[in-house]
């Protein structure tokens, strides 16, 4: 792009007029419509104002249509002749459209782009230490390393990883439908890839969906099926060549090297890995278990890439099949796609899905309406209902029986509290199980693997199988013969040969769809809408190529501005959905004055600082009372244990009194400790000491939020035995900073009740219990500076066979009853508490 403007003599920002005049643009292209675009530039505000380089809207789209792009788009019109007779008697045709693009342009485009620099890996790595080996990214898995041994010294190999999901593309009315096809390479790191404002992975094409109406009935199934190999066969031809000689392409650290772009993931739900793997939805589509065989733990040979060709080679030359063609379920596709692309094996391409298999499937459809067949839904949901409070995890304040539409988003908060709300559920075997379920999806979704890690996901596996017969025996099922049970073995396998499963998630697929389909489509007309979806994707890709030209052009020549770094990214919600009604009631302050309070905090998150905290500059409530510190906050003995800390730790300091006030925060920030297996971005947490806020004008009342904490009693010990070694627990009822009249303190102070020291693991849920700690038969308390807080907790009631009616969230821990350490409320403490919540089976 330089070359070409130095050629040319162009400015940096032509056809535009200037920087100015750029920037509008981009703005217009990303955040309106074709029609606002038209009205805003007619305006005469606008005109007389601003003056931008165009007046309309078409002269503005041909000066974005002027700008270079990706990989140009391509039409296919494939025509399809069925077996069903029309009214002419002929044999009923239908032409279809495929939409695509060169899959080597689009690699050359991905592998070459400068912003990606120093996040490409060009070689295949083993990391180990101390002997154990770890596994995170793709290349530092076994595929690339076997792969590397197959081709040329100076080979450089780009795992392709591709996705497909059909999705709807209108809401509560019409049917259209669109099913995109995405790419990306194996190079990129995967916390880019799964970014969808990092563009690291492209939209290949739009498949046809094709309603098969030339078909009979009969065949309208297995002609759908060859319709969507001969698609994408056609999609990825260009890969048979590159991918058997190589390609030179020069890469994003200015070399030049000869890439083998070499299939190496698919990434799909079951119904579509069935369909890419040419087998029936009955059937495992990696492995050649039995049909009525999915429920037990033993393996099978995997499906083999040769012999399956070979059986639909006679199915395409009209032979016999052999009696494997039945064995096996496979579907008659007699040329798959995948059986001209060099050194791939689909079967083993195909990834695990966590969003459908785990979140979706083991624990919602089935874990849940199984344990809701062992207590009643009613009794179930009351237990959900009374849980304890804790931020970031979701309080299902209805139970869960009412939901009507699961998100992942949804599954994923069942999971951190599934576990608490089974407890004292009467059969150890139900919590083993449950817990083993729960471990796995956990495990299943480390950020870094190593031997021991995946040690430890393969016990909690055997842990599931060892217990499962349970349900048998309560009559709540008859068998496991579940196609997304048996996927779980698949797993560990995934992981040595691929890398670790958070690169190859659907729920990425489901986000791409937002801009690759569902914003696309709103900017058509709704008439030939897929032309119009890839010219809107096009100039949408314009503007992206040229801003990071315009970075990487202020970096060179050292102008004005920050270089464009992938790090700046922001990242989306998992499912777009965000919070929902269900979601935490809104603070006093909102969001924006959440997000001042943690700034410093995030800062922090890539450093080797292990604890830190941060509380808002301004109190929420200044000037607080003594009498509302009781009554309201329910710091009973506050002056007491104030002065008892002042005398034991403030040397000089003046005696506290009924008349003194004091400025409270309610709410405090921590900085968890890094963890190898998660992302740095999820290590800021917060706990609450909110009082509840009664209703106000048309503003809903909000509750009191009075979170637990983890406390350090003995950091030595916790330092030498980690775990709850030197831990306790307790619940934060005031967060406040000393007068200044009273002492100089550094720390702002906690007003907490103690729990008693945990327990042991319980050998059935692994969880650590504890109980109020008491003195006098009232609840002990004591005042401790934040220092001293170690991270936010779950602190959960250990239900009897029925819950109190009178519990809530509300007064949950007031009970005399006997509580354990939920954890599974975030990955930072299920993985700091992995050595010591694992009690042998």
């Amino acid at each position: 792009m330089w070359a070409d403007q130095e050629a040319l003599r162009q400015a940096p920002h032509s056809p535009f007029r200037d920087g100015d005049d750029w920037e509008l643009a981009k703005w217009l292209v990303e955040e309106v419509t074709q029609s606002g675009i038209d009205r805003y530039l007619k305006l005469r505000s606008t005109r007389d104002g601003f003056a931008p380089s165009s007046k309309n809207k078409v002269a503005f789209f041909k000066k974005i249509d002027q700008l270079p792009v990706g990989p140009e788009w391509i039409c296919d019109i494939v025509e399809i002749t069925g077996d069903r007779v029309g009214a002419d008697g002929q044999f009923v045709t239908e032409n279809v459209e495929i939409w695509r693009r060169n899959p080597v342009d689009c690699i050359r485009q991905l592998i070459g782009n400068p912003v990606y620099d120093g996040h490409i890996a060009y070689a295949p790595v083993k990391v180990t230490r101390d002997g154990t080996r770890y596994y995170s990214e793709t290349n530092t898995a076994d595929w690339w390393w076997t792969m590397q041994g197959r081709l040329p010294a100076d080979a450089t190999v780009a795992p392709v990883i591709l996705a497909s999901d059909k999705t709807n593309l209108t809401v509560l009315r019409g049917d259209q439908v669109a099913w995109p096809v995405y790419l990306t390479i194996g190079n990129i790191d995967k916390s880019l890839r799964r970014k969808q404002s990092a563009y690291a992975t492209v939209l290949l094409g739009y498949l046809p969906v094709s309603k098969g109406e030339a078909f009979l009935d009969g065949s309208r199934s297995e002609a759908l099926y060859r319709l969507f190999h001969r698609c994408m066969q056609a999609v990825l031809e260009p890969l048979i060549e590159a991918g058997k000689e190589g390609v030179l392409m020069t890469c994003a650290d200015g070399k030049i090297r000869r890439v083998f772009p070499i299939l190496a993931a698919y990434v799909a739900d079951h119904p579509e890995q069935c369909l890419v793997a040419c087998c029936l939805e009955n059937r495992c589509p990696r492995c050649l278990v039995g049909r009525l065989d999915r429920g037990g733990q033993q393996s099978s040979p995997a499906r083999e890439q040769a012999a399956i060709t070979e059986i639909l080679g006679h199915i395409g030359r009209g032979e016999p099949p052999p009696a494997e063609r039945e064995a096996w379920g496979i579907r008659p596709v007699p040329d798959p796609f995948w059986a001209s692309l060099p050194h791939a094996d689909i079967f083993s391409c195909i990834t695990p899905d966590i969003l459908h298999q785990l979140h979706k499937g083991v624990i919602k459809d089935h874990l849940l309406s199984w344990c809701q067949a062992i207590l009643g839904k009613a009794e179930l949901d009351r237990r959900f209902q009374a849980l304890s409070e804790m931020h970031g995890v979701r309080h299902f304040k209805r139970g869960v029986s009412l939901i009507s539409q699961w998100t992942g988003s949804e599954a994923k908060e069942l999971e951190k509290v599934l576990l608490g709300a089974m407890l004292g559920c009467g059969e150890p075997r139900v919590l083993q199980a449950a817990r083993g379920l729960v471990d796995f999806v956990y495990f299943a979704q480390y950020e870094v693997h190593t031997d021991t890690t995946l040690g430890l996901m393969q016990g909690a596996l055997d842990r599931v199988h060892a217990n499962k017969d349970v349900f048998l025996d309560m009559g709540i099922r008859e068998h496991f013969n579940i196609p997304k049970f048996h996927s779980l073995i698949h797993y560990l396998q995934a992981i040595r040969s691929l890398g670790t499963l958070d690169g190859y998630n659907t729920e990425a697929s489901e986000r791409f769809h937002i801009d690759y389909a569902k914003e696309s489509y709103r900017g058509s007309s709704r008439k030939e809408y897929v032309a119009q979806m890839t010219l809107w994707l096009q100039r949408r890709e314009a503007i992206l190529l040229r801003d990071s030209y315009l970075s990487w052009l202020r970096s060179r020549e050292g102008l004005e501005g920050d270089q464009c770094d992938v790090d700046d990214y922001q990242d989306h919600d998992e499912e777009g959905d965000g919070q929902d009604e269900e979601a935490e009631e809104g603070e006093e302050g909102g969001a924006r004055t959440e997000e001042a309070e943690v700034r410093s905090l995030k800062q922090l998150v890539d450093s080797n600082v292990s604890r830190a905290y941060e509380v808002a500059r301004r109190p929420s409530a200044p000037g607080v009372s003594l009498d509302v510190l009781l009554h309201t906050y329910g710091a009973v003995g506050f002056l007491h244990d104030l002065n008892a800390f002042l005398a034991a730790n403030v040397p000089n300091a003046l005696h506290a009194h009924m008349i003194d006030r004091f400025d409270v925060f309610h709410s405090i920030s921590v900085l968890l400790p890094f963890s190898l297996h998660l992302a740095n971005s999820k290590r800021v947490s917060k706990l609450r000491a909110s009082p509840a806020v009664p209703r106000r004008g048309h503003r809903k009342p909000i509750p009191a939020h009075f979170d637990c904490g983890l406390f350090l009693e003995d950091e030595a010990q916790h330092k030498a035995q980690g775990g709850l070694a030197g831990v306790r627990a307790a619940q934060v009822r005031a967060i406040f900073r000393l007068p200044s009249h009273l002492a100089d303190f550094p720390h702002p102070l906690l007003y907490i009740q103690w729990f008693r020291p945990f327990h042991a693991p319980d050998r059935a849920s692994g969880l650590h219990f504890t109980s109020h700690s008491t003195r006098n038969h009232c609840r002990s308390h004591a005042i401790v500076p934040a220092s001293v807080l170690l991270r936010p907790c779950h602190i959960v009631p250990k239900f009897d066979d029925a819950v109190d009616p009178n519990w809530t969230s509300q007064n949950i821990l007031e009970q005399p009853i006997d509580f354990a350490l939920n954890h599974y409320s975030d990955f930072h403490l299920f993985d700091s508490l992995l050595h010591s919540t694992t009690p042998a089976v």
